[in-house]
């Protein structure tokens, strides 16, 4: 190699026209070119100095877009830009810029993408997958938990409010299922009797005579006929049948 640094020069000019590069990853690509250390190491310097090279600005940046744009957490994120090789405190400066609120909308708008397809399957395998899902993403069990149970408990009241006038649930071939009626009468249904002031009259005067003529055992009228007192009744005498009462 007649010049390294101008080699080292081309071969980080050219992957810088891309994206921005972190300063270890372009070391990285020079050693991969077989560029001499020496080499390497001036012309990364160099342009660090004319701020061709910006670990803090590489991270900020990283941060803003994979934030907004795949909903990563301040975890997630911070564990990429080491991968980056950006050093430990320029990674958590970047991240501290990270609103605690963007993160928990971040969080709900990943489960909402996700609802439609958990819709199938019961809540528990819902709320595992959902949680694992955003754990992939960075985000801590409290967090993940709180949102997911969040989401399945507005798509439960969702599912329970049948709307006014719905059919009843689908049967076999897609036909709404048949409601099942009997001929049969219940006998536990008995039909209430109307009301006529005839009749309560007539019951009154029966009372009236079953317990000899005492009108400190009726009070008012309520409903059809006369309220009885509250306690024991005395028994009607033999010579009126119940059954003769109308």
């Amino acid at each position: 190699m007649e010049d390294p640094e101008a080699v080292a020069r081309g071969i980080c000019l050219r992957a810088l026209t891309g994206t921005p590069k972190t300063r270890k990853q372009l070391a990285d690509l020079l050693a991969k070119k077989d560029v001499p250390d020496e080499a390497a190491a001036a012309v990364l310097d160099r342009f660090t100095e004319v701020g061709l090279i910006d670990d803090a600005a590489f991270a900020a940046a990283w941060v803003s877009t994979r934030q907004s744009g795949r909903g990563l957490a301040r975890r997630a994120l911070a564990s990429e830009l080491r991968a980056k090789g950006v050093d430990g405190e320029v990674a958590a400066a970047a991240v501290a810029e990270v609103d605690p609120q963007d993160e928990w909308d971040s969080a709900r708008r990943l489960v909402e993408r996700k609802l439609p397809s958990m819709r199938r399957l019961d809540r528990v395998t819902a709320e595992r997958r959902l949680v694992g899902m955003l754990a992939r993403k960075g985000y801590g069990g409290g967090l993940a938990g709180y949102v997911v149970r969040e989401a399945l408990d507005g798509l439960d009241d969702e599912l329970s409010d049948d709307p006014p006038g719905a059919l009843p649930a689908a049967g076999p071939g897609g036909q709404p299922a048949p409601i099942e009626t009997s001929s049969e009468p219940d006998p536990d249904l008995v039909a209430p009797v109307p009301w006529s002031r005839e009749r309560s009259a007539a019951r009154a005067a029966a009372r009236a005579r079953a317990t000899g003529g005492e009108e400190a055992d009726v009070g008012g009228e309520v409903g059809e006929g006369l309220a009885r007192s509250i306690g024991r009744l005395r028994p009607p005498p033999d010579s009126l049948p119940v059954d003769d009462l109308p």
